[in-house]
Parts: structure tokens; sequence; C-alpha cells
């Protein structure tokens, strides 16, 4: 009978089954930012990487046995131990990153810490250089061939003000001044040349060439602290870049820096976009999170498609996938109120009134058939949630698996996968 009904609700095109924990890990240490998933020993299985608030950087097998881990914990003198917070001095407040930096064929994981030190260890965790800049280290670390030489550069923005460049060697190549504090991860934008586009502390978006010099600045209202999201939104070749501010506003810039259009939150937004088609419709939608507790949904134009509201702030980057294996998307996003939501990427359509066979049913104030306002409008529709054990702090996704890997401040790591019923 069960195999029945679910066959039916397929049919009907219903959404089945349910959210379900596969396992969970404890770091034994609050964790700030999402886990990375690849593939760093080249065994065919993703491995899931991330750091921790007392310095470790863990390496989980898919089924969260530790295949290695790396203490970044280092000799502080007490000097400087005076202008440090000494409870989180070794603390790793940004998801690692993954890639063939030396050109041995071989992956290497790289990350910065408070301390502002930069570790690239290689994929069995041995340590094979690290650098020291003047402050520390909160976004991520971007690898790119910027000189398109074959030599991938390690490019990160700093407490001390600095976007800094280095060769695969750790080597400095150049550092530019922002003039202010940068904790934003730093993006790549290909014109005639690739330029490093990233937000810094006093509002600003910089665009800076790859030699180190500023081709434009774009000022915001409040500290930037995402991620710029840089994709081509429509079909004229050009890039735009997307990014929130701490001013509550989303900015779509052209790749000159001008603006191209804003939307306004009531939050913060503290995460990268997700910029992708999500409903098939062959055309690009801008999916991001506020801190005024609502996922939003808008078109290329950055009009509302439709928005949903969870009990707490959003500062994580969504996720857009298949799920389920219907051949639809999904919205997958983690909240502060300790809940992983998944989303129908659509909407769904909610009336303002109720039709009838010649148009409106009479109701209070409907006296004609003629509607003079808008009917309805298209809201976000939850399909399933699922109860982590704290705040999430980011989250990833396995394909292989169709799973979630989710990271919770208090140091708990969940997968989390779609079971049907």
């Amino acid at each position: 009978m069960g195999n029945i009904t679910f066959a039916f609700k397929k049919l009907a095109k219903k959404r089945v089954g349910r959210l379900d924990k596969r396992w969970d890990f404890d770091a034994q240490s609050a964790i700030s930012s999402a886990p990375f998933v690849a593939d760093i020993d080249g065994d065919g299985k993703k491995e899931i990487i991330f750091g921790t608030k007392k310095g470790k950087l863990f390496v989980l097998s898919s089924d969260a046995n530790i295949k290695w881990f790396y203490d970044s914990s280092e000799t502080v003198d007490e000097v400087e131990l005076m202008f440090l917070d000494v409870e989180n001095v070794s603390s790793i407040e940004a998801p690692p990153n993954v890639a063939d930096i030396n050109q041995d064929g071989r992956h290497e994981v790289v990350f910065g810490t408070e301390l502002g030190m930069v570790y690239l260890l290689d994929d069995k965790g041995k340590l094979i250089w690290k650098f020291k800049a003047g402050g520390p280290i909160r976004g991520q670390v971007l690898i790119y061939d910027l000189y398109q030489d074959n030599d991938m550069k390690v490019i990160f923005g700093c407490e001390d003000q600095k976007l800094y460049v280095l060769d695969s060697r750790g080597r400095l190549v150049w550092n530019f001044d922002a003039g202010s504090a940068i904790q934003s991860t730093p993006s790549i934008l290909q014109k005639d040349q690739p330029c490093v586009v990233f937000g810094a502390d006093d509002g600003s978006i910089f665009c800076v060439s790859k030699k180190g010099d500023m081709v434009w600045k774009f000022k915001t209202k409040g500290k930037v602290f995402a991620q710029p999201a840089i994709e081509k939104l429509f079909k004229d070749g050009r890039f735009y870049i997307i990014i929130g501010s701490n001013d509550h506003y989303l900015y779509a810039l052209d790749d000159a820096g001008e603006l191209a259009w804003e939307y306004k939150t009531n939050g913060a937004i503290l995460a990268k976009a997700c910029v992708t088609d999500i409903n098939n419709d062959g055309k690009m939608e801008v999916v991001f999170g506020s801190c005024d507790n609502n996922i939003y949904a808008l078109n290329a134009s950055g009009d509302k498609l439709w928005s949903y509201e969870t009990d707490f702030w959003i500062v994580s980057e969504p996720i857009v996938e298949d799920i389920d294996g219907d051949g639809k998307k999904e919205v997958i996003i983690g909240s502060y109120d300790h809940n992983i939501y998944v989303l129908d990427s659509e909407g769904s359509y909610v009336l303002d009134y109720v039709p009838g066979l010649s148009g409106v049913v009479q109701q209070a104030g409907h006296y004609s058939d003629i509607i003079t306002q808008e009917p309805g409008k298209v809201a976000g529709k939850k399909i399933w949630q699922f109860k982590t054990d704290g705040v999430v702090v980011g989250c990833a996704y396995v394909p292989e698996g169709k799973s979630i890997i989710v990271n919770t401040k208090p140091g708990l790591v969940n997968e989390i996968v779609h079971k049907e019923e």
C-alpha cells in the first residue's frame, strides 16, 4: 500500500519524503563557517574540510571518519598577545579552499587564520608553506591563475587593510592598500584581463587589476562582508557583480562598476548570493539571504519573485540543487534559528481573491467581474524543514549522495539526506 501511495504522489507531482540526519560529527570546538567539499586525495570520494575556533582544520571522509587534521596553533609572544583575542587567536573564520596550487598533479588545501597566517597543506595534511600577514584573515582564500602563466596565485583580504597576492610558493607578488579592513572573500571579474573584486569595511567595493592597480570603486553605506557573485545576468555577454552590504541593500553592478539595480531588505546581507536559473526558464535569477530573517529570489532585473521568512538571521550562502531527483531545483538554506529549509524554487502563487466561473466570487468589496488590482502574489513555499543542533553557519552540497553537509556554531557537523517515504 505504501508503494502505491508513493507512486500516486509522484504522479500528482506532490513532493514526497523527508529530510533525515545520516550522521553527525563533534569537532569539540565552535565553528564559524561553511564546510568545503572536494576529492582532495584523488580516490574518487569527496572529503569534507572545515576549520574550527580552536585552529584545527579537519578533513573527514564521506562517512564522518577523520582522515587527518592540522593544528594551526602558533606560539605568540606576550607583547603580541596584548593586542589579540586570546581565546580565538588561532581561529579559522572562513572555509578552506582546495586546488592544485603548485602544479604537481595533486590537490593542496589553503586557509587563513585570525592570527594572520595563511597555510598551504598537501593532500595528507603536511605543511608546504605558511605566510604571515599583518592582521586577521576572515574571508576565504581565493586560488586563481591571475596571469595565465600556470602559476596559481593565492589571493586574500586582511584586517590590515591590504589585499594580498602570493605566488604558488607563498611569496608576496603584490598587495593593494584598500584604506579599510577587508573581511570579504574576493572574486574574479573576467574582462579583457582578469580583475579582483572585493568589499571593505568602509563600504567600498573595489575592482583591482592583476597588477594591483585600482580599476574602479563603488561605495555603499555599510560594511561589505559578502563575497561578490560574478555572473552573466542577461544575454548581452556582460558580467555583473552581485553583492550585499550591511546597509541592507543587494547591489548589481556592471563590469565598469556602474549601478545596474539595487534591492532593499530590512537587514544586513552577509553572504554571497547564488546566481543561477532556478526554474529552468532560460533566465538567471538571484537568490540570497538577509539578517531580516528572509531568503529572497529576484529576477535578473532585481524584481522580487518571492521571499520566505525564517525565525532568525540568514548568514549563509543559498544552495540551489535538485535534492530529491524530481528534475526540479530546490533552494536550500540554513538559518540562525537552527533549521535547514528546503524551498520550492518557483515559489507558490497565493491569490488575494477566490476565482469563480465568471471571474470573481462575490465577496465584500467586489461588485464587478473586472479585476482592478493585482489578484495575488508569489510567496516562498517550504517543502521540507530540518532542526539541527545549533545556529547554522554554513552548508555545502554533495552531488553524489544528494546530501547537505551542515556546520553549526556549537561545533556539530551533520549530513542531511532526503529520504523517500
